[in-house]
């Protein structure tokens, strides 16, 4: 598509980048950079949370994040968007094994992940208050191995909480996004 496509746009255009989606949960982005593509795979997990710090009343915690620091906690259809990126193989035409990307995010996120309570079902988020931006980060650092290990690199990962809220994780600024556990473990029991 870029090579029939790119030379027939009138002068200034150029052509950026093409998206094409094979469904709605798997699409794929070409931005002209030789054999180099990106594959996004797209999931869910159903998890609920509760945003609170054990160190502050419930005033507060309840002026820091509203509704989600109710004492029983809320729930999410999370949406989750991982994005590969690496050489699209000539003799396979892909980038990657998309049976062995889709086993890794099963594997490393979804299972753990979903139907939990995060504070309390995931140890990591009983000493880091699960916020849309934490849960993403940490997504990012559980799949930057796997994914590795099965011949692509991890390009970002997107997590969709709501209809108005999101966060978004480039992989290559995860491992400088630092939000390892400065609380006593007492989140689960927040």
């Amino acid at each position: 598509i870029w090579q029939r496509l790119g030379p027939h746009l009138p002068s200034p255009l150029k052509l950026t980048n093409i998206q094409l989606y094979e469904t709605p949960e798997l699409w794929a982005d070409y931005e002209g950079n030789g054999m180099q593509a990106y594959l996004t795979l797209s999931t869910h997990f159903s998890a609920a949370h509760r945003l609170a710090l054990p160190d502050l009343s419930d005033e507060e915690n309840d002026d820091i994040y509203g509704k989600c620091a109710r004492p029983n906690g809320h729930g999410h259809n999370y949406q989750v968007e991982v994005t590969v990126k690496g050489d699209v193989d000539r003799r396979t035409g892909m980038l990657v094994d998309l049976v062995a990307l889709q086993a890794a995010i099963a594997h490393h996120v979804i299972d753990p992940f979903d139907h939990t309570f995060l504070n309390k079902d995931v140890p990591y988020f009983s000493e880091v208050v699960p916020t849309a931006e934490n849960i993403v980060i940490r997504i990012c650092q559980l799949l930057q191995r796997p994914i590795q290990e099965i011949g692509a690199t991890l390009h970002k990962v997107k997590l969709i909480e709501s209809p108005n809220n999101s966060a978004e994780v480039f992989a290559e600024d995860a491992e400088s996004l630092d939000c390892a556990p400065r609380v006593s473990p007492v989140l689960a029991s927040v």
